[in-house]
């Protein structure tokens, strides 16, 4: 679900109706914005808890007995739940900044402004995300994710500032690291596959809808560069490959879903808005 420049060459496969066209590139520009917020499923219910999350009561009811009449005392004992917290790699967030983020200075290079405004909202956002990840990390994620956050965040402002030190003088480096970095962006919850469904956590893998909204964009990009629109080879695999992870991601998390007995709701923090 990147946004792909034509460095690479493109084979024009057979015509189908310029309308479908049209809506694929719409889809195409949009879908990626979508997946770029996509990750405030995850972000908004741990800064604002009390938004996302009540409180549990537990109630006894006391019933006289004989004959006096029955009333109903409740007694409501308020069990505050804890605030969650981030217990997701930071890789999707890492990765979303950087490949943004160059993206959208070739695009600026270039004038390209239908590629420049949607790549350069994912970089706002995704700076967003990657600075605010380790504020409310859980102490187990912090032990697991915490050097590696440090270490793909410095190496991300490196590589910025490298690519904007450059861009005048090799502008298709920029573009070409970004598909790169993209291709790892779409596959982000591969590393984390199998220690989700070992430990039944499906919040390794991020949140539902940002599996769900990764997928779609991925599908969408992967129709949009077969044989039947513009074909390219290199657009096609890399998120034909982010279609397949994410889709298995989905299928993990039904796995844990079932094995835990947890209902199909509890699957994303924003559920009640849904």
């Amino acid at each position: 679900c990147t946004f792909y420049s034509t460095t690479f060459p493109f084979t024009k496969g057979p015509s189908i109706p310029k309308m479908w066209i049209e809506l694929l590139n719409a889809l195409c520009i949009s879908l990626p914005i979508i997946a770029f917020a996509s990750p405030a499923t995850i972000f908004l219910p741990v800064f604002f808890p009390k938004l996302f999350h009540k409180t549990s009561k537990n109630t006894n009811d006391t019933t006289t007995t004989d004959n006096e009449v029955k009333v109903n005392t409740p007694h409501a004992n308020t069990t505050p739940t804890p605030p969650p917290l981030i217990e997701m790699p930071p890789l999707a967030l890492t990765t979303q900044m950087l490949q943004c983020f160059l993206f959208a200075l070739y695009a600026h290079h270039f004038r390209k402004w239908t590629l420049f405004a949607p790549n350069s909202i994912g970089f706002a956002l995704g700076f967003a995300w990657s600075s605010l990840y380790p504020i409310k990390l859980s102490p187990p994620a912090a032990s697991s994710f915490l050097t590696p956050w440090r270490i793909q965040y410095v190496v991300s402002l490196f590589v910025m500032a490298a690519g904007g030190m450059t861009i005048r003088r090799f502008p298709f480096l920029s573009s070409s690291i970004a598909a790169v970095v993209g291709i790892i962006m779409c596959t982000y919850p591969l590393p984390s596959l199998h220690r989700a469904y070992r430990e039944r956590n499906a919040n390794l893998l991020g949140s539902t809808s940002m599996n769900l909204a990764m997928m779609t964009c991925c599908s969408a990009w992967v129709l949009h560069s077969s044989p039947w629109v513009e074909y390219d080879v290199f657009v096609l695999v890399s998120n034909a490959a982010g279609v397949a992870v994410q889709g298995w991601a989905l299928v993990i998390r039904v796995c844990i879903a079932r094995r835990r007995g947890v209902n199909e709701r509890e699957l994303t923090p924003l559920a009640p808005l849904l």
